[in-house]
């Protein structure tokens, strides 16, 4: 019999052996009821914790998720995310498909040691200069060429060719001189030396060879104390045929002319990321190819031919609009072939518009739509010449109209005078241009620096309070919360240079850029080149890197940067609804040709297990599209859906410099084919919503 617990021990009497055994017997099922009443609790309470553990985790997953897209709807790509059709959608994915597939190129490729034996593995994002020909390899650069990119609006005009082109030029130019800063007679002058270039007439070869005809080869030869304005200048036709001999007697030297000069021209992985190098430096090597470019370009012949070629790469490069930047300055005017005379900035603006004109009586704006020329003059000019510089400026809005499109200042921005130095001088042409009931912009480069708190990313508060509509580079913007807000409330456009920006020590590489702050707070931005020809690059190039940043950037995100290209360009209301028009019409080919499998991925529809999906979730980066496809060169000729396709040539060069001076990877695809393809079929449009 069962007895009450706590009567037993209430009354505490002996018990007899049996009536204890059961006393027992009791006792030990009581403990196992207890026993098993307990776990059973403890099994419910363990259920009920794992139960609520899991609806925790739950939903802090759904605050997550929450999280992560608010801040999408925060950036740049989410518009038109939210607005994308069905197709783009499809292309997006086969997009990230494609980006998967192309990391087999970098995975090919190895590795290679560092100085300490390390190795080292080629990857997506590194050095642009380092990568530069697997990119272009890539089926992901392909579709960047052939992408209709809107509106390129910071371009330096004398920068924005292949290398050898102006040289092919030179080296038919009968008053065309060369100078050296060194004797070329040994490994390291070779090296070493600093090139220019200049047409020189009679008069002016006297006053610069006051000692008759120079040889660069010469151990006789002397680096004057003002060798730049003095004495020293060689006939390039005789430095041409001497060089090759010349520099075979010296051991390491490349004998070949064409390609000893172009590797002058261009930069270089190690130059630009060996351990010691410096903004500062990489400004110096800049500085010395551009003085050496000036030469090249600031004649008659060149400008010319150059500004027709110019215009043909827009078209290549599937550019629909550019704002091109020349420099106009006394010293830097164009002279005619023999050196008789010069070329004024009016003459140029003329000689722009003239052949932009005759460009179109044939081209017709099947890419290409527009161009505009920004005014712009050195930063390191004084008051008196940056006032000559706005006045020439207004003058030429009034007789050119249509073409001035802004006015900015050129120059290394920690070199030159800060935006404030020039306060009145704005201020008064602003109010004279409302006088004259014309609108000049002003189009400033502005915080393509690393400092903070000096007058270099002070020209950020410059540029805001006089009213810029855009500005160039803006790389210090991001650490100016305020400034970055209210240019944002003000429409202010960024004109982004991602290649320019590393390549220039502002960020080792593109993923530390300062465009991905900008954009995460949807900063309206562009993407452009900067100087194309001393960093063997393109815009095609630029839109690659800036996809490289990002990993889970979109065809949303380019779609954006595009529109916004054409926005905030300086084209007139209906022109700029016309050219917008034109743009979308090309949009919608390229994504059919995405589709269609004309870059790679999976086409769209091909197969079950391929079939392409809208992403789930809403945000601008859903769905990575990471299955292997038929690799990154699948896609065959890759055929340019709109207009485009892809030329191993390049714009200018002659057959002897293609087949041996070319640079870095530029030779086999850096340069897209305009005009060679038949538009893709968009069919029926579809409505974006």
């Amino acid at each position: 019999m069962a007895s009450n617990p706590n009567h037993t021990r209430a009354n505490a009497l002996p018990q007899r052996p049996h009536a204890q055994h059961g006393q027992h017997q009791a006792s030990s099922h009581q403990g196992q009821h207890q026993a098993s009443s307990h776990t059973h609790a403890a099994s419910s309470k363990a259920s009920s914790s794992q139960s609520n553990l899991s609806a925790q985790v739950k939903h802090y997953e759904q605050l997550r998720e929450q999280t992560v897209q608010a801040e999408a709807a925060m950036g740049f790509e989410h518009v038109c995310h939210r607005k994308a059709t069905t197709d783009e959608i499809k292309a997006n994915l086969i997009l990230q498909q494609i980006k998967q597939e192309d990391l087999a190129i970098y995975r090919k490729h190895g590795a290679r040691p560092d100085s300490l034996g390390q190795a080292h593995e080629y990857f997506y994002g590194d050095h642009f200069l380092s990568n530069v020909g697997l990119i272009e390899q890539t089926a992901l650069f392909k579709l960047c060429q052939a992408m209709p990119k809107g509106a390129h609006l910071h371009i330096h005009f004398n920068a924005n060719l292949a290398p050898g082109f102006l040289l092919g030029i030179a080296k038919n130019m009968t008053a065309m001189y060369i100078w050296s800063s060194e004797p070329l007679t040994d490994r390291a002058a070779f090296a070493r030396c600093r090139i220019q270039f200049s047409i020189l007439g009679p008069g002016e070869l006297k006053a610069k060879n006051p000692a008759g005809a120079a040889n660069l080869f010469s151990r006789g030869y002397k680096a004057y104390p003002q060798q730049e304005k003095g004495c020293g200048w060689m006939l390039f036709k005789d430095f041409f045929t001497t060089f090759p001999s010349a520099a075979g007697q010296v051991q390491g030297v490349d004998s070949n002319v064409d390609r000893w000069l172009q590797h002058k021209l261009v930069f270089h992985e190690e130059e630009t990321h060996n351990s010691l190098q410096t903004a500062d430096g990489a400004w110096k090597n800049f500085n010395t190819r551009t003085q050496m470019m000036k030469g090249l370009f600031n004649y008659k012949t060149a400008y010319v031919r150059y500004t027709q070629a110019c215009l043909a790469e827009f078209a290549r490069d599937n550019i629909q609009y550019a704002e091109i930047r020349p420099n106009f300055m006394q010293t830097n005017q164009v002279w005619e072939d023999e050196g008789s005379g010069r070329l004024d900035n009016e003459a140029i603006m003329r000689l722009i518009i003239a052949e932009y004109e005759a460009f179109q009586q044939t081209h017709r704006g099947k890419v290409f739509k527009g161009l505009k020329i920004i005014y712009c003059t050195p930063r390191s000019f004084g008051k008196d010449m940056v006032r000559l510089a706005l006045n020439e400026c207004l003058k030429f809005k009034r007789m050119f109209p249509e073409y001035i499109a802004g006015f900015d200042l050129v120059g290394e921005e920690s070199k030159g005078f800060p935006l404030r130095h020039f306060t009145e001088e704005f201020l008064q042409f602003q109010s004279d241009c409302s006088a004259a009931h014309v609108s000049i912009p002003f189009l400033f480069h502005c915080g393509e620096t690393l400092d903070k708190g000096t007058d270099t990313d002070g020209n950020l508060y410059d540029a805001l309070l006089l009213g810029a509509k855009r500005i160039g580079h803006g790389f210090a913007l991001a650490w100016h919360p305020l400034l970055m807000q209210k240019m944002k409330e003000r429409g202010v456009c960024v004109e982004l240079c991602p290649i320019s920006n590393e390549i220039l020590g502002l960020t080792p590489r593109v993923g530390g850029h300062a465009a991905y702050t900008l954009l995460a707070n949807n900063v309206a931005c562009t993407i452009s080149t900067d100087n194309s020809t001393p960093f063997q690059s393109t815009l095609s190039h630029d839109f690659y890197q800036i996809m490289a940043g990002k990993r889970d950037m979109t065809l949303f995100g380019f779609r954006q940067l595009i529109e916004w290209s054409i926005e905030h360009s300086c084209l007139e209301s209906a022109k700029k609804i016309k050219v917008k028009r034109e743009w979308e019409a090309m949009w919608d080919a390229f994504v059919a040709g995405i589709l269609k499998g004309a870059f790679g991925g999976r086409q769209a529809g091909a197969s079950s297990s391929s079939s392409v999906a809208a992403p789930s979730g809403g945000g601008p980066g859903g769905g990575s599209g990471s299955s292997p496809g038929s690799g990154p060169g699948s896609g065959g000729h890759h055929v340019v859906a709109g207009h485009g396709g892809v030329s191993n040539g390049r714009v200018g060069s002659s057959s002897q410099s293609q087949g041996q001076g070319q640079v870095g990877g530029r030779g086999g695809g850096g340069r897209a084919q305009a005009g060679s393809s038949t538009a893709a079929s968009s069919g029926s449009r579809q409505t974006r919503k």
